[in-house]
Formats: structure tokens, C-alpha cells, sequence
């Protein structure tokens, strides 16, 4: 486990959700990843699929500072100080796309650890399934597109991870 906010955060996601899967992984990275953007260590992300309960997942392409290039993402980010893993999946999707996040269903926690080579990084993604208010998405200022998909594209970054999400719950 870890410390401090960390282990509120992981209370209260297992309160509000049940005990859900935490795994852990390794990832290398360029230099210029996020994850070394802020000093926080282990800094926690909140994000998933947003689905319009027609079988749809809404995917978005953040602008090109963003960092994920051409890749499909879906709709998240850094937790704020304070925030629960619920409240900042709400609060990011909000700010990407416009929409408020309804019957958020968490499926698992990703502990990650980030390496450029010479830095690392640790870090939690609370991966979400939830329902979306409209199907009609207003991004934000951090995105360039936002369209809905029938299926998981091949380029959704981190695909695999949502796989089993999208069976399940889409």
C-alpha cells in the first residue's frame, strides 16, 4: 500500500466501489512524459470509458502538448489535492468533454511505475466505467477532437486495459 492521501484515496474507492483488482506494471518512458511533470510521487490519475448506453465509448485526441500524439485516449487525468478517485474522473470529464459522468463503476487500480531510463516515477490510475450525460460532447480547451466508437479503435492508447471493461459494461 502506500501512505497518507495515498491510502485514503484507496479507502475510500474501496467503500464507495468494493474491493476491486489493484495491478501493477512497468513503463518505459520518453524523458518528456508526464509523469514527470509534477513532483508528486506517487501521484494518483482517475479516467476510463465513457459509454451513452447504446454501446457507444466516447474517445478523445488531446492537443498536440498533451503528449499522446495521434493515440485515442479516454477521457481522464491527475487527481487534484483533496479530490477522491470519483470526484476527479467527474471533474475531468467535465473539463474534457463537457458531459458529467453518471453510475461511475470502478474496475480496477493500475500501480504504475514510470521510468525514463535514469528518473522514476510511481503512480495509481483508477480505471472507471461510466455513463455519460449527453451524446453530445463539448471539449475542452486540452482537446482537439471527441468522437464515438462502436468498437475500441486500434490506436486507443492503452487498449488492452479497456478491453474487458468495454465487453462487460458496453
Amino acid at each position: 500500500m502506500c501512505p497518507g492521501v495515498c491510502k485514503d484515496r484507496l479507502a475510500d474507492a474501496f467503500d464507495r466501489f468494493g474491493r476491486v483488482p489493484i495491478e501493477k506494471r512497468k513503463i518505459v518512458v520518453p524523458p518528456d512524459h508526464s509523469a514527470f511533470r509534477s513532483a508528486e510521487d506517487p501521484f494518483w490519475s482517475a479516467g476510463g470509458l465513457l459509454h451513452d448506453g447504446r454501446g457507444r465509448v466516447l474517445l478523445i485526441h488531446h492537443v498536440a502538448a498533451a503528449g499522446w500524439g495521434d493515440a485515442w485516449v479516454t477521457p481522464g487525468g491527475r487527481l487534484e489535492e483533496g479530490e477522491t478517485t470519483v470526484d476527479g474522473l467527474r471533474r475531468e470529464v467535465r473539463e474534457e468533454v463537457g458531459l458529467d459522468a453518471t453510475e461511475p463503476v470502478l474496475t480496477r487500480i493500475l500501480q504504475q511505475t514510470f521510468s525514463d531510463g535514469t528518473r522514476v516515477r510511481h503512480g495509481y490510475f483508477a480505471q472507471f466505467v461510466a455513463r455519460a450525460s449527453s451524446t453530445v460532447p463539448r471539449p475542452g480547451p486540452d482537446v482537439r477532437e471527441a468522437r464515438w466508437f462502436e468498437t475500441l479503435p486500434a490506436d486507443l492508447a492503452f487498449r488492452e486495459d479497456y478491453v474487458a471493461d468495454f465487453k462487460r459494461f458496453v
